[in-house]
């Protein structure tokens, strides 16, 4: 639950643009995830605001805390 106050803080947002989750937090450049949710492989579900894809922090939370888990 941590991860998700600390992210909370620094986007001030509960949706997350794709691009800035790409980039920020799992480190790949947008046509990255793009290629990755094409194929299904994406780690995170998506939701959109018009046409814009973002993550919600909720699932961005769970995703860092399964890479530190994965990495331990």
């Amino acid at each position: 639950m941590k991860t998700e106050f600390l992210l909370m803080a620094q986007y001030e947002r509960v949706l997350i643009p794709l691009e800035v989750f790409a980039k920020d937090i799992m480190g790949v450049e947008l046509q990255t995830a793009r290629n990755r949710i094409a194929a299904g492989t994406f780690p995170v579900p998506l939701t959109r605001t018009g046409r814009q894809p973002m993550v919600h922090i909720t699932d961005a939370a769970k995703y860092i805390d399964q890479q530190r888990e994965g990495a331990a």
